[in-house]
């Protein structure tokens, strides 16, 4: 039978057909709509455990959170108490660090002095020896003319950069001042002996 036919017409059957087909429910077994439904009710549930999940690990973040803090709060006190002690620590270590350089020095001074008087020449005399952290100068004056003195002093300063016992010390030996003195045969003079870097 035609869906657009009229159901008040005669037919050659002995009823009238009062059946509406076009409101009829579909006859597939699973129909669109049914589809339709399970495929947003899916999203829908999945949202939902997905929110549900997100919630569950932002309470746990929050309970973490709170638990640090009051760990934190608990031990405040215990760590100023090791700032402190560290900061103690510290000007204590420079304490030791400086007294370790007082009774450790670079060189023995007297040492030095025994061994500049062993190699100078007998002509040189030794005014002053002075020493800071940069190095040691030594001062003095010389009984020649000024052409022997000149070698004199040049030559000096090349022993003591060969010596075994002085130039270990030292990362350069050199004369640094050389000038006329009370009469022409005298002649001042200043050797700079300059620390190596310390390792």
């Amino acid at each position: 039978m035609s869906r657009n036919r009229d159901p008040l017409a005669l037919t050659p059957h002995w009823h009238v057909d009062c059946r509406i087909e076009a409101d009829l429910p579909e006859d597939n077994v699973i129909g669109t709509r049914f589809l339709i439904n399970v495929g947003f009710g899916s999203v829908t549930l999945a949202m939902v455990l997905y929110t549900g999940w997100l919630g569950a690990t932002c309470l746990s973040l929050r309970y973490q959170i709170r638990d640090w803090e009051r760990r934190i709060s608990d031990n405040r006190a215990e760590v100023h108490d090791i700032e402190r002690m560290q900061k103690e620590y510290a000007v204590e270590a420079a304490k030791v660090d400086q007294a370790w350089q007082l009774i450790n020095p670079q060189f023995a001074i007297s040492e030095f002095i025994g061994n500049v008087g062993r190699t100078r020449p007998e002509q040189m005399v030794l005014d002053t020896i002075e020493w800071n952290e940069t190095g040691v100068f030594v001062r003095g004056s010389l009984h020649e003319t000024p052409e022997r003195a000149t070698r004199t002093l040049g030559d000096y300063v090349k022993l003591l950069g060969r010596d075994e016992k002085i130039s270990p010390l030292f990362r350069e030996i050199v004369l640094t001042g050389f000038m006329r003195g009370a009469s022409e045969d005298v002649h001042n003079y200043e050797i700079s002996f300059r620390f190596r870097p310390k390792p």
